[in-house]
């Protein structure tokens, strides 16, 4: 009985494959080139069962099909996967089409809630128009301020030594200037740099990237069963913590600059505090700005969704560029003639918002520092309707669209040479969007100015203030694809202060 029960079974499964691969949505995928998948894992064989690999495996299956937009199926949910930039265009401006993908909401939501990052419809819709002006250009020299601020900490530790990890500094570092600039708090993570909350959001990472490749993840009532639930639990409680910790210290400051206002009549004092309000500030005093209480669950959310991904991405881009800057003394070199042209003989000034404009090469040499090694490999979209690409092909509705960034940034179609490193590149006309590390269109990312300006004021201040150079022998750039999960094996550079 059991026997016939096991054939029984498998020949439902495979007319139930039969009738999948005869449907409409199957007609148009298979427009495009790729394996065809086996039963329930799909083509899950070919991204293996190490998550930190499967970049690695998708470029080289994107290689195998001849650098072009090509399909995969993983578990059941059908992928296409686009490195062109006209059709990463289509996707990131399309004004519907702006739900994230299935599987990487399933590893954010446990972590982060129904945020800014995971959530859609009205609450995204609120929120957005809420913490947007937080990032306006006319903040930017404000949060320009606080970036140089906290420099002078950095340098305190810094002048003591002789190696450094780059990520270890760096990354308490931004999330000091993410907690003032954007939180109205001074936390003072530079005083402690091994702070847990640093290793929580490295596994919080880990534990995201390794749901995006593991189909099984998504299905809510096995992970509860598995040791990873615990781990995402701990971790949670971590960020969680740090997160309560911010709100109720500016909770308690507000509380004072309101009662004293109201006491002594002087709204002035009010009017100074909305003037200057940080985003933490537009959560809690949303109702003066879109006539509705945010409640707590929310702004708790989008308070710890913020300060990780404000410090730990842009860390991750800013440890990568130092890293380039040190392997490429000839670049290193550009990088400070152009900062003496800038500040002349004022050789530690603090730049402000016009001399950043004025920092084209370095700008440049950002650039290719995250197209040779991207902080983040890929984004999605889950469609709910058909897309039409570039190319006339359609994308049906109910598949999950990914921009592959690994792949564009190293097509010899859009970037020529791509195995080197080349600044210049970005001096001569290119696709709009054949660079996009900060996303574009209705679903960027909203602080892209603030991470910005952070990068080059920051790497502004240290390159006059040191002279950087690779801890032992360094892998090239070009073949180095640095998951953000890899960030705890560091960047060890050599700095040294500089002799004018």
């Amino acid at each position: 009985m059991f026997y016939l029960l096991v054939v029984i079974g498998a020949i439902l499964l495979c007319v139930y494959c039969v009738l999948q691969r005869c449907t409409r949505n199957w007609k148009m995928l298979r427009e495009y080139p790729g394996d065809y998948p086996l039963p329930i894992i799909g083509n899950g064989l070919q991204l293996g069962f190490d998550s930190e690999k499967s970049s690695d495996k998708i470029f080289n299956l994107w290689k195998k099909y001849g650098m072009q937009n090509f399909r995969m199926t993983v578990g059941n949910e059908e992928w296409v996967l686009v490195t062109n930039p006209d059709d990463v265009a289509t996707i990131l401006n399309h004004p519907t089409e702006l739900c994230k993908q299935v599987e990487r909401n399933t590893g954010m939501k446990p972590l982060f809630g129904n945020s800014l990052s995971t959530s859609n419809g009205e609450r995204w819709r609120l929120i957005r128009k809420l913490v947007t002006p937080s990032f306006h250009f006319k903040t930017l020299e404000k949060k320009i301020d606080t970036v140089n601020k906290h420099c002078d900490r950095l340098f305190e530790l810094l002048d003591e030594q002789n190696r450094i990890d780059a990520y270890k500094y760096i990354k308490p570092f931004l999330l000091d200037t993410v907690c003032s600039s954007l939180m109205g708090v001074e936390m003072n993570f530079l005083d402690s740099i091994d702070h847990p909350y640093f290793e929580a959001g490295d596994t919080a990472m880990k534990l995201i990237t390794e749901t995006y490749f593991s189909y099984w993840r998504s299905i809510p009532w096995f992970v509860t069963l598995t040791k990873l639930y615990k781990e995402t639990q701990r971790i949670a409680k971590v960020l969680d913590n740090m997160s309560n910790d911010l709100i109720a210290k500016r909770r308690k400051k507000l509380q004072k600059v309101i009662e004293y206002a109201e006491n002594n009549k002087n709204v002035m004092e009010l009017d100074v505090l909305i003037e200057n309000e940080c985003l933490l500030d537009r959560l809690i005093l949303s109702k003066l700005h879109c006539g509705v209480v945010i409640n707590e669950d929310i702004i708790f959310e989008e308070v710890k969704l913020a300060c990780w991904t404000g410090h730990h991405t842009t860390a991750i881009a800013l440890s990568h560029a130092l890293y380039c800057i040190a392997k490429y003394p000839e670049v290193q070199h550009r990088v400070l003639e152009e900062q003496k042209l800038i500040f002349n003989e004022n050789k530690f000034k603090k730049p402000n918002h016009k001399e950043l404009n004025e920092m084209k090469y370095l700008e440049a040499v950002i650039k290719e520092s995250i197209r040779v090694l991207p902080t983040i490999t890929k984004i999605s979209r889950h469609l709910k309707n058909d897309l039409q690409l570039k190319d006339g092909r359609v994308v049906p509705a109910n598949t999950t669209l990914v921009i592959f960034f690994k792949g564009m940034y190293q097509d010899p179609k859009i970037f020529s040479e791509p195995e080197k490193y080349n600044p210049d590149r970005f001096f001569s006309p290119m696709h709009n969007y054949a660079l996009v590390p900060f996303s574009s269109g209705p679903r960027n990312c909203v602080g892209f100015r603030f991470a910005w300006v952070a990068l080059k004021a920051t790497i502004s201040n240290i390159i006059r203030r040191y002279e950087l150079g690779l801890a032992g022998p360094g892998t090239e750039p070009q073949f180095v694809y640095r998951l953000m999960t890899e960030s705890r094996n560091g960047i060890q550079l050599n700095i040294k202060r500089r002799v004018y």
